[in-house]
């Protein structure tokens, strides 16, 4: 039998070989593939080139810029830089991924956020973005507002609460962006799920609260459930998920807070 054996094993290892040979090629010519092009995520936000190609290209500059280029005392501006390549496409980045800095004491720069902070005078000041060892430059013009305790008015809410409409139970409000609560009076509100604040003041697109346990905090549409907490200048996160406990995210510690 050993005549039909050894054929046989012979024909086994040229198809091996064969398929393997006949693989490498297949996968060795890969430039020009079929899938080569452009890609975005889920979001749309990032736009990168898939493909052979795609280590080809080179970052070639970061542009940086803010949501608010005029912010008030107390009042923040969301940072955002991205890198563009030297094919067309730009990546934006993460918070994390960029190292912003500013020479003004007066412009306090956490999670992303920049806020204005004990601001004595207008001023135009800069705010540096590096990352991928790139940088760039943006400015921020600085404004004197109210403190918390000066923007009290006995009476009445800050624009951005006006505007919520009546429930159907006597006596509560309905805000689009920050929920229910209950008003008493004298700038007094009790909160579906944050409890009794002081409703001090704020314009139509944000609003300082003084909550027994947190002091003030500053938030608003298109910021809350973030709060930034004047006592230690920190933004905390409200973990609505968590009910009936009230806990916060912690951006400084990347902790949780739980308050009782």
């Amino acid at each position: 039998m050993k005549p039909f054996i050894v054929p046989f094993l012979l024909s086994v290892i040229t198809v091996c070989v064969s398929a393997s040979a006949s693989a490498e090629i297949e996968h060795s010519g890969f430039l020009g593939g079929p899938f080569h092009g452009v890609s975005r995520d889920m979001s749309g936000s990032i736009v990168n080139r898939v493909g052979p190609l795609a280590d080809l290209a080179e970052t070639v500059s970061l542009t940086a810029g803010s949501s608010r280029s005029k912010i008030t005392d107390g009042e923040s501006s969301q940072l955002q830089a991205a890198l563009r390549l030297d094919d067309g496409t730009i990546t934006k980045l993460l918070p994390q991924d960029v190292q912003w800095s500013s020479e003004s004491a007066s412009l306090l720069i956490a999670d992303g956020f920049a806020t204005a902070d004990q601001v004595s005078e207008n001023a135009r000041v800069a705010v540096l973005a590096t990352a991928d060892g790139f940088s760039a430059t943006l400015f921020i013009r600085l404004v004197p507002g109210q403190s918390p305790e000066d923007a009290v008015v006995a009476g009445d809410l800050p624009l951005s609460l006006a505007s919520a409409v009546n429930s159907s139970m006597p006596g509560w409000k309905n805000s689009n962006w920050f929920g229910s609560f209950y008003t008493v009076g004298n700038n007094w509100i009790h909160h579906a799920q944050h409890g009794w604040l002081y409703a001090a003041g704020g314009d139509a697109t944000s609003a300082w609260l003084w909550s027994p346990k947190q002091e003030w905090l500053w938030t608003g549409p298109g910021i809350y459930p973030h709060l930034f907490r004047s006592s230690d200048a920190t933004w905390i996160y409200f973990m609505a998920p968590a009910l009936p406990r009230k806990i916060y995210y912690n951006h400084t510690t990347e902790g949780f807070e739980e308050e009782k």
